[in-house]
């Protein structure tokens, strides 16, 4: 007579997997653990770096407003000016909001000196999560190149601006800029393209008031 075969219990097999593992599971565990409390502890360091990082740039945005850009850059006596704010603060991963956003102002204050190549530099890193941000950054590097002749890259910039851009409004104003990059260069076609577009999906709106003017300006030459 065959003895049947006695299955071992659910209990049984976790205590089993748990003998068997242990080592792993404890290792897990306290990886977890580590996680948990460097999560908690990131949140909270990144919390204390916005708070300073607030505080430094609420010292500075008065100098803006009365056009002290040099001052505003370098900073004065213990006041960190924004090249020392982003240089801490802005960044994609470790950055703070305020940090990001002095990295803009900071690269806007080096355009208002007329240092073009500083502010390019600068327009090119800044990393910022609101999209009509975002792309103020990459049409300022439009403005850069723009200001330099170079018209080419100014277009494209303009161009990624009005992609990036979520108000309708900018996005317009972004094309008719390179729209305007592509008729200094003497690329007539490609201006005109640009400003039918605007004016097709924008209608109404200021840009395309300036894309049907520019078009008119241009269109003998055509």
């Amino acid at each position: 007579m065959e003895q049947s075969i006695i299955k071992p219990s659910t209990e049984e097999n976790l205590l089993y997997i748990a003998i068997k593992y242990k080592n792993a599971i404890i290792s897990a565990l306290v990886l977890l653990a580590i996680l948990v409390g460097g999560t908690f502890f990131w949140i909270n360091y990144q919390k204390t770096n916005e708070l300073e990082s607030s505080l430094q740039l609420s010292r500075i945005t008065p100098l803006l407003d009365q056009g002290e850009y040099q001052i505003a850059i370098n900073g004065k006596g213990n006041i960190p000016g924004l090249k020392k704010i982003a240089g801490q603060y802005a960044g994609n991963f470790t950055g703070t909001r305020s940090g990001n956003m002095a990295n803009l102002l900071l690269a806007n204050a080096y355009y208002s000196l007329g240092e073009f190549d500083s502010a390019l530099k600068v327009f090119k890193t800044v990393t910022i999560a609101n999209n009509d941000l975002a792309a103020a950054a990459l049409s300022g590097a439009g403005d850069c190149y723009f200001n330099k002749n170079q018209f080419g890259p100014a277009a494209e910039s303009y161009q990624d601006a009005s992609k990036k851009a979520d108000n309708s409004v900018l996005k317009a104003q972004y094309l008719t800029h390179a729209a305007n990059s592509y008729q200094q260069s003497n690329q007539l076609k490609k201006a005109a393209e640009l400003y039918k577009k605007i004016i097709a999906d924008y209608p109404g709106s200021t840009g395309a008031a300036v894309a049907q003017r520019s078009l008119w300006q241009i269109s003998g030459n055509l």
